[in-house]
């Protein structure tokens, strides 16, 4: 018959498992030093581009039921080509900056993915490690290592991860080579 015994993790400092509880579980106890890594998010500023979008289509829908309803057709044949021609202007400007915004939207989605390997990194790290209340250290049970604090923010930073990520890289290109 298998057993179904949970093996306690020990503290490395007291040798006692009583007080040790995984980083989620005392993070949700309280303890704001183990909060788990941000999820990286790109921050793009569209507000701009969404404003001048509006008020080029505005504008545009000014000249087509404003002056069309002041029965353009007797003024002069060059303003109402003009008026026709600035609408279209405008409406394809407001495509334009459109596609602009989109394809700022699209480089930041493709630099945050860049961050995702490291972010899931950060976050195997997190689910590694235990925390002992009595002695208020942090540890990790494979390696049984206490974790300083500095060591904890690195361990849980995303842009250190991604730092680590690119020196490995740059090392297995030059191996290659």
């Amino acid at each position: 018959m298998a057993s179904s015994q949970v093996q306690k993790v020990l503290c490395p400092v007291c040798h006692q498992a009583d007080q040790v509880q995984k980083a989620s579980v005392a993070y949700e106890n309280g303890v704001t030093r183990l909060q788990p890594p941000t999820m990286p998010l790109a921050h793009i500023g569209m507000m701009s581009y969404i404003v001048i979008a509006f008020g080029l289509v505005a504008m545009g829908a000014f000249f087509i039921l404003v002056w069309s309803g002041t029965s353009l057709g007797d003024w002069p044949i060059a303003v109402q080509v003009t008026v026709v021609a600035l609408t279209i202007l405008a409406i394809i400007a407001a495509l334009v900056i459109s596609f602009l915004a989109f394809i700022r939207v699209v480089r930041g989605d493709l630099k945050t993915q860049q961050y995702l390997p490291a972010y899931d990194k950060a976050l195997e790290n997190w689910r590694r490690l235990y925390y002992c209340k009595r002695d208020n250290v942090v540890f990790d049970a494979q390696t049984n290592k206490i974790i300083s604090d500095a060591e904890l923010r690195s361990m849980l930073s995303v842009e250190t991860n991604v730092e680590n990520q690119e020196q490995s890289q740059q090392a297995a290109v030059s191996h290659q080579k």
